[in-house]
């Protein structure tokens, strides 16, 4: 036996003005630049730490990672796009703007071993941990 939820004329209607009052011309995020925040991913192995930004449509020339004070800073701006005289805006989701994120870095990094690839819109920073000290084991004879 299937069980199909019906929904009655009214939760369509709902449904249709919840759609419109949810969109991005009722939330006020249009074009707001400020709001830019590029989703990122952080993992780890046992030798390193992972970045992950994803940047589409940003120039590999308008990015800028520092590390200063052990504060790892991604800084750039997505430019927008030039409008056409033959072509009227409908809509826009796409947020344009500058961005920067910031991560605080514990001593287990080696700020000197970082390291960054740009590709397809996605930048990834391999942060390599410091080596653990390693016990030092001193066997002692017995007399």
């Amino acid at each position: 036996m299937n069980l199909i939820k019906f929904k009655k004329d009214s939760d369509l209607i709902n449904d249709a003005f919840r759609s419109i009052f949810d969109s991005p011309f009722f939330r006020g995020d249009v074009l707001d630049a400020s709001s830019y925040t590029p989703r990122t991913r952080i993992t780890e192995d046992k030798d390193n730490f992972y970045i992950n930004l994803e940047l589409p449509g940003i120039a590999k020339e308008n990015v800028r990672i520092e590390v200063e004070n052990n504060l790892l800073s991604i800084k750039g701006e997505k430019k927008s796009m030039t409008k056409s005289e033959d072509t009227n805006l409908v809509m826009n989701e796409i947020v344009y703007g500058e961005f920067c994120r910031s991560f605080n870095l514990s001593k287990d990094i080696k700020v000197d071993g970082i390291e960054a690839d740009f590709k397809d819109g996605l930048l990834t920073i391999t942060l390599p941990k410091v080596e653990e000290a390693k016990p030092v084991v001193k066997e002692i004879k017995l007399k």
